[in-house]
């Protein structure tokens, strides 16, 4: 009776194994669906933001240089529609982090933990940092704008409070969603055919992951990103990439608990 039992449930067990394998391969589609929209925000936000850098603004840090950029953020009717996008970009690609690691080898195991962990940490902080760029930021420069100059003196102090806050967060920010590019690229080339897609993106994302890193610990990204004659490069890099990712995951075979 004990055989006939066995013999009875192996049907049952080819289901229950088809099953998870049609579930796992959702870990691999539904972090691309969420990727690809992901960078499409960022993309599209940033490509409608203004240059903020030494070629297009007076010299940083001076009063004509907030009163500039207070007037820039005012003078632009969709500001906080544009941040909106930017932020929800890297937030949808920490989303789908989870379902990411969990298609790397067992071997890569470490490395897909530190790059969720930097890249849900990082997106936390972008947030934060584009909360006070596009939503409180043209509060203090309405302020500042209503003083005028002369009499704007401590608007122009709490203003340039926030800016400097939002590029400190920002470059904090940045450096952490490059580790996680970093590692995530190191985790796709775990078992990788040298001549595969998926070797393309891995590799070419130890680039785009080193080069924030890089940027911030040689100070090109001091006192925050946004204002180096690099950003628009860098985050043209991050957001392409991520969109290579998603094209990436579905060729990636699920791993099927046992």
């Amino acid at each position: 009776m004990i055989v006939a039992q066995d013999q009875d449930d192996v049907p049952r067990r080819l289901r229950e194994c088809r099953g998870g394998r049609e579930t796992s391969r959702l870990d691999a589609w539904i972090p691309a669906a969420l990727l690809f929209p992901g960078s499409l925000a960022f993309l599209g936000g940033g490509s409608r933001h203004p240059h903020v850098n030494a070629m297009t603004m007076p010299a940083p840090g001076s009063d004509e240089y907030f009163r500039h950029f207070a007037g820039m953020m005012l003078a632009m009717p969709r500001w906080e529609l544009i941040h909106t996008l930017i932020l929800v970009g890297p937030v949808l690609w920490a989303l789908a982090a989870a379902g990411i690691t969990r298609l790397f080898p067992d071997r890569a195991t470490a490395l897909g933990d530190v790059a969720r962990t930097a890249l849900i940490t990082g997106a936390t902080l972008w947030a934060l940092a584009f909360v006070l760029d596009g939503y409180v930021g043209p509060r203090h420069a309405q302020a500042l704008i209503a003083a005028g100059p002369g009499s704007d003196a401590a608007t122009i102090a709490t203003f340039g409070a926030n800016a400097f806050t939002m590029a400190r967060i920002g470059m904090i920010s940045i450096a952490l969603m490059g580790a996680a590019v970093l590692t995530m690229s190191a985790g796709l080339l775990f078992g990788a055919r040298l001549r595969s897609w998926r070797a393309f993106v891995g590799g070419t994302g130890l680039l785009v992951g080193a080069w924030p890193l890089c940027a911030t610990v040689t100070g090109e990204f001091s006192p925050g990103p946004f204002t180096s004659v690099y950003w628009t490069a860098t985050a043209l890099a991050l957001g392409v990439w991520f969109l290579l990712l998603g094209t990436a995951l579905p060729g990636l075979r699920p791993r099927v608990s046992s």
